[in-house]
């Protein structure tokens, strides 16, 4: 029974609010899309900036490749 007590006290932890960080101080509107590249630390940013906003994550006008800005065929022509 003592275990149980524990574990209910972990989970009550996680039931906590989540503490919303002023994200307009640092510039993003997380109702925009964002030229961030994917797995960027601003992209992350962003993501985390919509989470607490309780918006979806994904806005359909982000920037989606993945790659590097010019392809090395783009450079040769």
């Amino acid at each position: 029974m003592k275990g149980m007590t524990k574990r209910r006290a972990m989970e009550s932890e996680f039931d906590l609010p989540f503490e919303l960080e002023d994200f307009s101080l640092q510039g993003i509107d997380p109702a925009a899309p964002t030229d961030a590249k994917p797995g960027s630390e601003e992209k992350v940013r962003m993501l985390a900036a919509r989470y607490a906003a309780g918006l979806p994550l994904w806005h359909a006008e982000d920037r989606t490749d993945h790659g590097p800005e010019k392809l090395e065929s783009d450079e040769m022509v």
